[in-house]
């Protein structure tokens, strides 16, 4: 099968790697890794040698990801749940900070893209406050490690004692519209992993959620260890850093979870501590007592995981409302003392599962993750890819792509009538959920196959969420309309190029990353400036951060208002387009 390549620039014309190591020495003789805290009141230089402690001793360590966008809010906010969790008898060990995407550019940059829902810095001393406002580790993830700014965000991070740095999964996923700067977001990629590397034996910790990346996006689960092994290859073997796989978000079956957890530790050469395993957020939706169930199914299976085999990765609570808003500092403490629970009552249960059989799904899935990573290299080499320099094969493999990455290298049985022509020897929780929800709501429509015959529609989505837009899109496929997919993080001028060239009249955007009603804007006023007539419909988490506010709010009403149609019904989608015939 021919392989065909987006590539995004000229991957061969990058720096040769001796001339990259060498700058980052320059910078590492003078980077000092700061104290937090958390460091000072547990002995520890780094959050690697707590977590080693930690996993002998049996603690089962809690994350918790913290999304409001203001310092003040964040600083007030973290002294609170870590209060309010000592006082009644919990802990917490670690604070995810959600960075904006706007920091994932430099400066120069940052007013091309519309302030989102994260955290932004606006001086090097903001970023020394991260880890001194209670003694808990900072762990900072997105638009760091992968973003166009990644050299100076792991120097600013390592400086504020931060020793745990992702995420190398965004680099294939996240984009930043408007800043079309590739080679230098490689080069700048390869540079704070380097420097990472250079502080490996003092417990620095490259994160990647497998779960932001390709891994969200392939079908079978060997093909996704394989993916890790790729990963892993890049960071450890070629650039010199010691990587950890996050997992969790589109992991739904609880005994996979510990099947998982066991297949990373599997290929985790050097034995480093994870990062976090992440909620199963697949099943969260707007019904809070319904979150409830699948907030307690994860944990304890985590915690089981965790309890036989310690790999150092925290379990995440994770609030009943994240679905819907950013949870507030009552819901955060909630979602803590309903895992400590589940993390007492684990440990009953762990003796008595099949690890036999858990053991041999985890051995299934490495070995064929093996080959899928061999037949991968080969493949590289074959495109003339230089195999022993890191930066040829980030692009490469941006260039080439999951979809054609799983349809060409897969390891499942091929078969021209299953998705990519394969079938996965263990598909994702994420295919199986798709599936039956599009089963599910594809029953509740009437007369829904050719129903939008020949209409064309394109589809994308405004971050890196892809979930509910691939639901979206297997029902306008049913209805027979013609689906344009832009995919991710899909710019203004893009969609406005693709109405042109499909005469498409109709719009469909999810959105997930708090800008619902500034990427609205932008559309219709894209639209009106070409004379462009077209419907724009959203759907996701319509909120945003209004008037200064530090939580971002729903913004539904002030779409319809510019009349955009909200309703956030897949059920209603094709009603709602062929309305507008």
């Amino acid at each position: 099968m021919e392989i065909k390549m987006k590539k995004r620039f000229e991957y061969k014309n990058l720096p040769d790697m001796k001339s990259i190591l060498d700058e980052v020495g320059k910078v590492a003789a003078d980077t000092v890794i700061g104290k937090t805290l958390f460091m000072e009141e547990k002995g520890v230089a780094s959050e690697a040698e707590y977590k080693r402690k930690m996993a002998e001793e049996g603690h089962i360590m809690k994350h918790s990801h913290i999304g409001w966008n203001s310092w003040d809010a964040t600083a007030k906010g973290v002294e609170e749940v870590y209060n309010t969790l000592q006082k009644r008898g919990s802990y917490v060990d670690r604070f995810g900070f959600c960075l904006d995407w706007v920091m994932g550019v430099p400066a120069e940059y940052r007013d091309k893209l519309p302030i989102g829902t994260g955290l932004t810095f606006k001086d090097p001393d903001e970023w020394q406050k991260l880890g001194q406002i209670v003694p808990v580790q900072p762990h900072l993830g997105d638009h760091m490690i992968a973003s166009c700014n990644s050299f100076e965000n792991t120097r600013y991070a390592l400086a504020a004692g931060v020793t745990t740095i992702g995420n190398v999964s965004h680099y294939y996923t996240y984009e930043y519209p408007g800043v079309d700067i590739e080679e230098q977001r490689v080069i700048d990629m390869l540079k704070a992993i380097v420097l990472m590397g250079k502080f490996k034996d003092q417990g620095t910790i490259i994160h990647s959620n497998v779960d932001d990346g390709f891994g969200s996006q392939f079908h079978d689960l060997a093909n996704l260890v394989g993916w890790c092994i790729m990963e892993r290859y890049i960071v450890e073997e070629l650039l010199g850093g010691r990587m950890c796989h996050c997992f969790g978000n589109l992991f739904s079956d609880p005994v996979l979870r510990m099947t998982f957890n066991q297949a990373m530790w599997e290929i985790n050469t050097y034995k480093t501590p994870g990062s976090m395993i992440y909620g199963n957020t697949i099943d969260f939706g707007f019904d809070y007592d319904r979150n409830f169930g699948a907030l307690s199914s994860f944990v304890m299976a985590d915690s089981m995981g965790q309890s036989k085999c310690p790999t150092g990765h925290a379990v995440t609570p994770i609030p009943v409302t994240e679905a819907a808003r950013v949870p507030s500092i009552e819901e955060i403490v909630q979602a803590h003392m309903t895992v400590d629970m589940m993390i007492e009552k684990g440990r009953y249960y762990s003796p008595y599962i099949n690890w036999t059989e858990i053991n041999a799904e985890k051995d299934l899935l490495v070995a064929c993750g093996r080959i899928f990573f061999e037949r991968i290299m080969n493949g590289l080499d074959d495109l003339d890819v230089d195999i022993t320099h890191a930066g040829e094969i980030l692009g490469a493999l941006k260039s080439i792509g999951s979809e054609q990455l799983e349809e060409v290298f897969g390891v499942g049985k091929a078969d021209k009538l299953a998705m990519r022509g394969r079938v996965p020897v263990r598909p994702t929780n994420i295919v199986m959920t798709i599936n039956e929800r599009q089963r599910e709501i594809s029953e509740q429509i009437q007369n829904l196959e050719g129903a939008l015959q020949d209409v064309n529609v394109i589809i994308g989505s405004t971050d890196g969420h892809e979930f509910g837009k691939e639901i979206v899109k297997s029902i306008l496929l049913q209805a027979g309309a013609n689906v344009f997919d832009l995919g991710k993080s899909v710019p203004v001028q893009d969609i406005l190029d693709t109405m042109i060239e499909s005469e498409s009249r109709f719009v469909v955007m999810s959105s997930f990353n708090g800008i619902a009603l500034s990427f609205a804007r932008e559309m219709l006023e894209g639209l009106e400036k070409s004379g462009m007539d077209a419907h724009l419909i959203m759907g996701g988490l319509l909120n945003e951060n209004k008037d200064g506010s530090d939580l971002a709010v729903d913004v539904s009403d002030d779409l319809r208002a510019l009349g955009v149609s909200c309703d956030n019904n897949a059920e209603g989608l094709v009603d709602t387009i062929r309305a507008f015939l």
